[in-house]
C-alpha cells in the first residue's frame, strides 16, 4: 500500500506547500477543504505535474460529513497514512468586539472542526495505526488579544495534542502538531519550511509532539 495523507483545510498556503512535498516524495495526496472548484483546481495542478491527487469536499465542523470525507479519502487512496488537520478561521479581532454568532462560528473552525479530525482520524487508524497531524500556531504559547478566537482554537488543539500523544503512542498513532509563530504567505519560503516539517513528523518515529517554527534560538 502507497502512504497518503488526507489534508483538512486544504488552502494556497500551508496545505499547498505540504501537499507538494509529500506528492514529490510520492505519496498520494487527497485535498479536502469547503470548495470543490478551488479543490479540484488544486488536485488538477499537482495532477499535470505527474502526482496522484484527488478531491473530496468536506464542511470540517459537520461530524458526521467529515467522518464520510475521510472514509471517501482512504478509499480513494486505497488506505491512508496520515491526516492533517489545516482549517482555521483567523479574525483580527478582540473578544469583546466578537458578536456572539461570530464567536460560535469562529471556534466551531478552530475547535470542534479539529476535534472532528482526530476522532475520526483515531477511528479509522484504530486497527492499523497511522499519523495525525495538526496544524498550530504560535498564539498557543503567546497570546495577543487582538486574535482572540484563533489564539484559544490553537491552544486548545495544542492542549488536546500533547494530552492525547502518550497514549495513542501505545495503539500504533502518531500524533502531532507544529506550532508555527509566523505568518506564512502562499508560495512563500515559510510555506514551504512549514511543509518540511509536517514531513518530519510524519516520516520520524521518535519525532516529538511538537515542532515549533521558527525554531527556538
Amino acid at each position: 500500500m502507497a502512504n497518503s495523507i488526507f489534508i483538512v483545510g486544504t488552502g494556497p498556503g500551508i496545505g499547498a506547500a505540504t501537499a507538494e512535498r509529500f506528492a514529490r516524495e510520492g505519496w498520494t495526496i487527497v485535498l479536502g477543504a469547503r470548495s470543490r472548484t478551488k479543490l479540484e483546481s488544486a488536485a488538477a495542478d499537482l495532477q499535470s505535474r505527474g502526482y496522484e491527487a484527488h478531491a473530496v469536499s468536506v464542511d470540517a465542523t459537520d461530524a458526521r460529513q467529515l467522518h464520510m470525507a475521510i472514509a471517501k479519502a482512504d478509499d480513494l487512496a486505497g488506505g491512508l497514512t496520515a491526516v492533517l488537520f489545516n482549517a482555521a478561521l483567523v479574525r483580527a479581532q478582540d473578544l469583546f468586539g466578537m458578536s456572539d454568532s461570530e464567536i460560535e462560528s469562529d471556534l466551531a473552525v478552530n475547535v470542534a472542526a479539529g476535534m472532528h479530525t482526530i476522532r475520526a482520524a483515531h477511528e479509522l487508524f484504530s486497527d492499523r495505526g497511522g499519523i495525525i497531524l495538526v496544524t498550530g500556531g504560535g498564539l498557543a504559547v503567546a497570546p495577543h488579544a487582538s486574535y482572540a478566537s484563533l489564539g484559544a482554537g490553537k491552544a486548545a488543539l495544542r492542549n488536546l495534542v500533547q494530552g492525547l500523544a502518550p497514549d495513542l503512542a501505545t495503539r500504533g498513532i502518531r500524533i502531532a502538531t507544529a506550532t508555527i509563530g509566523t505568518l506564512v504567505a502562499p508560495g512563500s519560503q515559510e510555506a514551504a519550511d512549514v511543509a518540511d516539517i509536517f514531513w518530519g513528523l510524519a516520516t520520524s518515529p521518535d519525532a516529538e509532539w511538537e515542532a515549533t517554527y521558527p525554531a527556538a534560538s
